[in-house]
């Protein structure tokens, strides 16, 4: 009886740790300072939200494109991108101290995109501290 209740209790406390997309009215804009690159004008637009929960909520995200630093999300914050069609290779990882500072390595994932392409993706992690980028139509 106590291996079944502590495997319950392990169960609903993984559940409770994964990140969940944000709700239109919850999302904010990144400040300028923490945008660093593709801000001209380009032949495809990608938006970029970080999902909310407890898990790594007191660490940035780090986002790159085609492996350059290009912005720095907190929870519930979008940022927006123009980068040239074809291939692109969007990146994320966790940074900043103690916990942040774990280490787990860059997930990297490829997409194609086409000339005027607008295209939404999720900034999410994982109970064991993961990033990961996915396409999304929520937004």
């Amino acid at each position: 009886m106590r291996k079944l209740l502590l495997i319950i209790f392990v169960s609903l406390g993984l559940i409770g740790c994964s990140t969940t997309p944000p709700s239109q009215n919850e999302i904010k804009n990144v400040p300028m300072d923490r945008v660093f690159s593709y801000q001209n004008n380009d032949s495809s637009n990608i938006i970029v939200v970080r999902d909310k929960g407890i898990v790594g909520s007191a660490c940035f995200i780090n986002f790159f494109i085609n492996g350059k630093e290009s912005a720095k999300l907190e929870t519930k914050e979008r940022a927006s991108f123009y980068v040239p069609s074809g291939e692109i290779i969007l990146g994320a990882s966790l940074e900043g101290r103690g916990l942040c500072s774990f280490n787990a390595p860059r997930r990297e994932r490829s997409f194609i995109l086409k000339v005027g392409d607008v295209r939404y993706f999720r900034l999410s992690i994982d109970p064991n501290g993961n990033t990961d980028i996915m396409p999304t139509t929520l937004y």
